[in-house]
């Protein structure tokens, strides 16, 4: 009974003072947030990219939207990556989000980082856009190119010698159900 009422009182929290974590892509969730996924076709071959985002709060500066979550990125090689997500709409939304500004950053988080201590967080990347509900339109400014060589495998060399941008691409998330696993062969 307490557990029931708790949870009650967490979703009625987050719609009072987050109300656009429940109507993400144009359609209401019951629970705050979204997943989507984008297939992305660069040089080296197709990226899949999964993302889950829940409203975290509002910025403190611009008093718009800000989302945490994490998201799975595989590689034309088969390799797959687990990032921490932090978002950020660019203004302020009410319930309705179509047509708003978004920027995404996505960060690896290594395995076991807290005790191997490493702090390595390639691939970094950056998803700028706007929400076209259903759908997330983006695009990577280049950071894609950046994190990967041209034969998909990752850049893990000096940070002075990173690659620059090769080419920008569009990532266009469609939602999916938050029961779909990212495979990533």
């Amino acid at each position: 009974m307490g557990l029931a009422f708790g949870v009650v009182l967490v979703l009625v929290i987050n719609w009072i003072f987050m109300p656009w974590g429940f109507f993400l892509g144009g359609a209401f969730h019951p629970v705050p947030g979204w997943q989507g996924t984008a297939r992305v076709r660069a040089p080296s071959g197709e990226f899949v990219l999964t993302v889950w985002l829940y409203p975290s709060g509002i910025s403190r500066l611009s008093q718009a939207p800000t989302f945490n979550g994490s998201a799975t990125l595989c590689t034309p090689l088969g390799e797959r990556f687990a990032l921490r997500v932090y978002a950020v709409m660019l203004e302020p939304a009410g319930r309705d989000t179509d047509g708003k500004p978004m920027r995404i950053e996505l960060r690896h988080r290594p395995r076991f980082w807290w005790f191997t201590g490493t702090t390595d967080e390639r691939p970094r990347l950056t998803l700028k856009g706007r929400w076209q509900s259903p759908n997330l339109v983006m695009n990577d400014g280049g950071t894609l190119s950046i994190s990967f060589l041209p034969d998909g495998r990752l850049f893990d060399g000096k940070p002075r010698d990173q690659p620059s941008a090769r080419e920008t691409l569009p990532f266009v998330f469609h939602e999916v159900p938050w029961t779909y696993f990212t495979d990533c062969r």
